[in-house]
């Protein structure tokens, strides 16, 4: 089994994708000139306007817009998936966790001077991109889904670009395009209808008294429930999952960037992300996670032994993958 199917910690998949780059190094494609529009497109949904990073916007070229993938995923509230042993992108309903992470992403993509004005067209000029061209397999909520042709994917300083025509019709959702003031919009969420309740008639109950968990003689006031370690540890794995969805999303970018460039900075960029933002994040679910413990009255040898499980594992994948880089 390869290194990167053996990862489950937030840790073990940063690196396996730093370690998918390198092996990329020797695969060296050949880039495309295109001539395309770059025009200030718009980009609403559910009312609400975003912009994709500076570096990700979309074009128009031989008559098709094209829009990054992972931007155009997150606004529509889609999960966004990269297996590079196969090239493969999955598109798919999202999870809990992986929930978290879209909101986040849309809160710092959101923009608040909505513009409906008509876009001069007289001001269009072409501009000359370099654009590689690559057989990405597509796979949308369980289903295999492929352009045309003529319409395939391309890569652009190391993100990947979609035609949004197909990638509406895959996700199922109507997508407008204003030629007049360039701006894509669609609604995600449906409106909900009030419901109309009937009087409810409730059998009558006797209520039920609860003893007080943990009181002795003479003791008054009310009792708090202690939460279970369980619940904990499961709110601490969720966490955890969550960073691991996000690390799973930049290191695709620094991925497909090296994938266009080749640049040896991109792998001390994933690097640093590891050891700088991914180990701070997990040093404070564990502050969250320990203090969770100790609030609810557990003794030091259980948290301390759920905080070394957890430190050491991450620590050993780690290091065990740091090794597996170094000997590339």
């Amino acid at each position: 089994m390869k290194a990167s199917q053996r990862m489950k910690a937030i840790t073990g998949l940063s690196l396996a994708l730093v370690m998918g780059i390198s092996a990329q190094a020797s695969a060296a494609q050949v880039p495309m000139d295109v001539d395309v529009y770059q025009v200030p497109m718009h980009f609403t949904f559910d009312g609400k306007e975003y912009a994709p990073p500076v570096d990700q916007q979309g074009f128009i070229y031989e008559g098709t817009t094209y829009v990054p993938i992972r931007f155009i995923s997150y606004s529509l509230d889609k999960a966004v998936n990269w297996d590079p042993n196969t090239y493969t992108v999955t598109i798919a309903e999202p999870k809990a966790t992986e929930k978290i992470n879209i909101s986040e992403y849309k809160l710092n993509t959101q923009v608040f001077s909505k513009s409906n004005e008509k876009f001069d067209k007289s001001k269009l000029a072409l501009s000359n991109l370099k654009v590689y061209k690559e057989k990405i397999n597509y796979v949308f909520d369980g289903v295999k889904k492929s352009p045309s042709d003529e319409l395939p994917g391309y890569i652009v300083d190391g993100s990947l670009f979609v035609p949004i025509r197909f990638f509406s019709e895959s996700v199922g959702k109507t997508i407008n395009w204003d030629s007049e003031t360039y701006t894509v919009s669609a609604v995600t969420k449906e409106e909900k209808k009030p419901e109309v309740k009937l009087p409810e008639v409730k059998p009558e109950t006797k209520p039920v008294v609860t003893p007080p968990i943990g009181g002795g003689a003479g003791g008054g006031g009310g009792s708090t429930i202690k939460v279970s370690v369980d619940s904990i540890k499961a709110e601490a794995k969720g966490k955890m999952s969550a960073l691991e969805t996000e690390a799973a999303g930049v290191l695709l970018e620094l991925y497909l960037k090296y994938l266009a460039t080749h640049d040896e900075s991109l792998k001390s960029q994933a690097r640093e992300y590891i050891r700088e933002t991914s180990d701070r994040k997990f040093e404070q679910i564990m502050s969250d996670t320990e203090t969770k413990l100790t609030s609810n009255g557990y003794d030091r040898s259980t948290i301390d032994t759920i905080i070394d499980t957890y430190r050491n594992d991450y620590e050993k994948k780690k290091a065990d993958k740091e090794k597996d880089l170094k000997n590339k």
